[in-house]
């Protein structure tokens, strides 16, 4: 029975040990994505590009075009506009997952979680400004 217990307890260090090696952190993404520099460019181009549809809709409006008209065309801006944010966010989520994918690799990490997913984190296993670091020097433009 002595024996047993012991196996036990060294089979309990020998996983503690093991759970230890891994490394496991998250990264607050939703701070990435408004904190970083891509982050607020990709932001600047899209409230850049809502300025101009707005002008030109309000050039639409005082040029003396029916309202119908003027809704057609504010619908046919809104659509382009919902269509490039897309555009942005697909191509920002796409470099954002190679960086976290480098930035990994890099440190050793075995699994880096998103910090709006997880219930409880260690604030020692936050590597956010790490990685936002990196992310601004490797990434300051989505293209």
């Amino acid at each position: 029975m002595l024996r047993l217990f012991t196996a036990f307890l060294v089979l309990l260090f020998s996983v503690s040990a093991v759970m230890a090696e891994e490394k496991i952190v998250y990264i607050d993404i939703q701070k990435v994505v408004t904190s970083s520099k891509a982050g607020l460019s990709a932001q600047a181009e899209l409230e850049s590009q809502a300025k101009k549809f707005k002008e030109e809709i309000e050039k639409k409006q005082k040029s003396g075009e029916s309202p119908s008209q003027v809704q057609a065309f504010a619908e046919e801006k809104q659509k382009e506009l919902i269509k490039k944010r897309q555009e942005i966010a697909e191509k920002f989520m796409k470099t954002l997952q190679k960086a976290i994918t480098e930035f990994s690799k890099s440190k050793g990490y075995k699994l880096v979680l998103d910090k709006n997913s997880l219930l409880y984190g260690k604030p020692e296993l936050d590597v956010t400004d790490e990685f936002l670091k990196y992310f601004d020097e490797k990434y300051s433009v989505i293209k």
